[in-house]
């Protein structure tokens, strides 16, 4: 029995022919998404073999080896969530995700169908307005799929919003932020920061305020580069480590937040919230049950908390490369300029001094 890798290095033909169970003459290995995926290590891995049956690429993804990452990871429980969603979720999926060919949960490793050629999502360079409108209509359908799905109280290993990564959120906070206020506290406007240490004590109490409203399958990092784009327009979803019973309307956040680049935010965040609230009534949610108003303003106090949410944790994370230290910028600046714009801290009750 060959013991299942734990980096890239480890990766052998022979490990893929035990547990593909099929004949693998030799393989090539290529890291992949440096600096895209922070939480993981992933490989192309090009197969030879005899067997018909046996595809030509496949992804392996494995935990990151970066010791920040680990923290966060053990403590989010990110590797036990996918490998959960492979097993309980993914075959009730309506939304394309890659086949999982392997999904062993220790050590944590997944082989994945390659979904090439469809294009992933840069996130850095941020969405074409056709990538933006379909990457919202996926999410709405996806959303409306699940939308208070009696399954979704049987995935006791899926966080709600009653997670204790999300409560406890202010001792990360103490952490991480002297290290984001030395990278960017003199870049960023003053009053954006005051509103992110005034909410973080305040976040297990908003938090409560949400646990009657109704809830769906939750992505949890939904960006561009967790999005493969078809011709034919449609979208495919990768990395489902965060994968939560909450709101839908924190998907929307993340990706309009921050998935844009700030001008073109400015010019369709409207008509994309709009749109993705008209996605979800189509896909069967009732009307009354999420409208334009809900969402706006869950946009506006969800920018407040990703705000806090980076804060608390980027800068303990090795952004691996050039790639990841502009991906962290962009998260960062993006957010807070909707902050800012939007003046989202007042829809919490705050002013310009917190």
């Amino acid at each position: 029995m060959i013991e299942v890798p734990r980096s890239l290095s480890d990766i052998s033909a022979g490990w893929l022919a035990q547990e593909l169970a099929m004949s693998i003459d030799a393989i090539d290995v290529h890291q992949i998404a440096a600096g895209e995926g922070f939480m993981g290590q992933l490989a192309r891995v090009h197969l030879t073999s005899s067997d018909s049956t046996a595809p030509a690429t496949v992804i392996v993804k494995l935990p990151t080896a970066d010791p920040g990452g680990q923290f966060i990871g053990e403590m989010m429980r990110l590797w036990e969530r996918e490998h959960r969603f492979y097993l309980d979720v993914a075959p009730l999926m309506q939304i394309r995700i890659p086949r999982a060919f392997v999904n062993i949960a220790e050590p944590p490793c997944l082989v994945l169908e390659d979904l090439a050629p469809a294009v992933v999502g840069d996130h850095v360079a941020g969405a074409t307005l056709a990538q933006a409108e379909q990457a919202i209509d996926a999410i709405a359908r996806h959303h409306a799929t699940w939308f208070e799905h009696p399954l979704l109280e049987t995935f006791t290993w899926m966080p709600g919003l009653d997670d204790p990564s999300i409560l406890t959120l202010g001792a990360t906070f103490e952490v991480g932020w002297p290290l984001f206020l030395e990278r960017f506290g003199d870049e960023l406007p003053d009053r954006c920061l005051r509103w992110c240490e005034r909410f973080v004590g305040d976040i297990p109490e908003w938090i409560a305020g949400h646990f009657d409203e109704p809830i769906t399958l939750t992505h949890g990092d939904y960006r561009l580069d967790n999005l493969f784009f078809s011709d034919d327009g449609s979208v495919a979803m990768i990395d489902w480590q965060l994968a939560m019973r909450a709101p839908g309307q924190a998907d929307f956040v993340y990706f309009c937040a921050n998935n844009l680049t700030v001008e073109m935010r400015r010019a369709h965040e409207d008509d994309l919230l709009e749109r993705y609230v008209a996605g979800l009534h189509a896909g069967g949610v009732p009307i009354d049950a999420v409208t334009v108003d809900s969402v706006r303003q869950g946009y506006l106090e969800g920018l407040v908390f990703y705000a806090v949410s980076f804060g608390a944790s980027l800068l303990t994370i090795d952004p691996a490369n050039e790639r990841g230290t502009a991906l962290f910028e962009a998260l960062v600046r993006r957010t807070f300029a909707a902050v800012d714009d939007l003046d989202a801290g007042r829809s919490l009750g705050f002013d310009d001094d917190g």
